[in-house]
């Protein structure tokens, strides 16, 4: 990854952390600020529940003293009850909320006077002296009490009140503070995001171009590759054929020039061997030594013509030719072998004969000598369109055998195949032998014999070897 992208992705990550750390604080704030509105809240009805207490105690206490009957006592204690426990939760809540205390404190003698007053007035009421607790009850004191705790309420309620706005205001200053704070960190992260695609999109661009670049090389190396390999295939059939030619030449000459002074020797011994008679045995037995080391050198120019030319290839074709190399080479070998020869006898052009032979002789040298098989089989079809060759052994098979890696003799072959626009597979498998297919696309005019080739038969040798008359 590019540096700055990587820091981008950093950056990124950073302003995240702190959009995080941004709302757990607005949180944190919201919550606390909640918390206090709940407790104003609660304030104001424990204000409120505190009022409904006194003025119900009050009334209670007139209904009493007016009509003496028992039944007011109960809801004038139920009331006095409530106002205590309102105070106490007002005075428990003041010292949450500091603010309060001052009128609170203020407000506490008040309403214990109050209620010292209230209880006054019910006692003297249940002792008979309804007149004492009459004149208690209309003097100035009672009402200046009430208007005293009053007072002190409105100024309660008007700093409850300030404290909800304050915390109303508080609230909008974090909800403010949080959408502004989120809003920076949203379009910093956007604007990053925005450099890290601009860096993305000019990173696949020269990424795409550095491919359009890589994809243009190399199609103009394989091009370059087609070319050599065009010019190396080319080159490679010009030196078979080149070298098929000399081996030709080389044939005709050993047959031409070998075979004539071979004859000649011939000849000339069977000419002594007549005369040989009147001389000693040593005579006798050196001229048939003769004859004997003329006899085989016959037979080593002809194994050595038809291993450069194979004659049977020129007089007889292809089929007839695979067929007798096969046998020959069994023969010697021992193998069991088996030749399948299909429409074999169709003419077939000279350059593509003498590669399937070729390609034949090299498999049966691979199956004869590395393969230690039991047995061989190859099958030759000649088609209208295509020739087809099949050499098959019961052989060790190829070990680690690699389709782009072949061996050296089998790599030959191939080349050979292609050069004249053929194909060559192998399929091996340790212990399960060996097949090597051969396809050719035949050409549609029909093909010519080669016009050079020459005979290599030796029948003028053998008839040499007659004595004259």
């Amino acid at each position: 990854m590019p540096p700055r992208v990587l820091l981008i992705l950093l950056l990124t990550a950073l302003i995240s952390v702190i959009v995080l750390g941004i709302s757990e604080l607005a949180f944190l704030e919201i919550e606390s600020a909640g918390s206090a509105e709940r407790q104003t809240t609660e304030a104001r009805q424990q204000l409120e529940a505190m009022r409904q207490a006194m003025s119900q105690a009050e009334s209670a206490q007139r209904g009493y003293l007016i009509t003496a009957d028992e039944r007011y006592l109960q809801p004038f204690q139920g009331a006095i009850d409530r106002l205590r426990r309102s105070r106490a939760d007002l005075l428990r809540l003041a010292a949450l909320l500091p603010s309060l205390r001052e009128p609170l404190q203020q407000m506490a003698p008040l309403i214990d006077e109050k209620l010292d007053e209230l209880a006054l007035t019910v006692h003297y009421s249940q002792q008979g002296n309804r007149i004492d607790a009459i004149q208690i009850v209309v003097s100035n004191r009672g009402v200046t009490l009430m208007e005293e705790i009053e007072k002190q309420g409105q100024r309660l309620r008007d700093e409850l009140d300030r404290l909800a706005q304050a915390r109303a205001a508080d609230l909008h200053r974090i909800y403010l503070l949080q959408r502004l704070g989120v809003g920076l960190i949203v379009l910093l992260n956007l604007v990053f995001l925005a450099i890290l695609g601009v860096r993305t999109v000019r990173h696949f661009t020269e990424r795409d171009r550095h491919r359009a670049e890589l994809a243009r090389q190399a199609q103009a190396l394989e091009h370059t590759v087609a070319e050599r390999t065009e010019e190396l295939s080319s080159l490679s059939s010009y030196l078979q054929a080149s070298h098929e030619r000399e081996k030709g030449r080389l044939a005709r000459d050993l047959h031409d020039e070998l075979g004539g002074i071979l004859t000649a020797a011939k000849i000339d011994a069977s000419w002594l061997e007549g005369f040989a008679a009147a001389g000693g045995p040593d005579v006798q037995q050196r001229m048939k030594r003769l004859q004997s080391s003329l006899d085989e050198a016959v037979e080593l120019k002809r194994r050595v013509i038809e291993h450069l030319r194979p004659s049977l290839l020129d007089h007889l074709g292809l089929g007839p030719a695979v067929e007798w190399f096969v046998e020959e080479t069994c023969g010697k070998a021992g193998l069991a072998h088996e030749v399948v020869l299909e429409d074999a006898d169709a003419p077939v052009p000279p350059e593509l004969a003498i590669a399937v032979y070729r390609i034949v002789q090299e498999s049966m040298a691979n199956a004869v000598q590395y393969a230690n098989a039991k047995r061989v089989r190859v099958a030759l079809a000649i088609g209208f369109h295509d020739l087809t060759l099949a050499v098959e052994d019961d052989g060790v098979g190829i070990a680690d055998f690699r389709p782009d890696h072949l061996p050296q003799g089998i790599a030959g072959m191939r080349q050979r195949a292609r050069s004249l626009g053929g194909s060559l597979s192998v399929e091996t498998a340790p212990g399960q032998g060996t097949a090597i297919r051969v396809r050719f696309t035949l050409p549609q005019t029909p093909p010519t014999r080669d016009d050079d080739a020459t005979a290599h038969g030796d029948g003028d040798l053998a008839a040499a070897a007659a004595p004259p008359p």
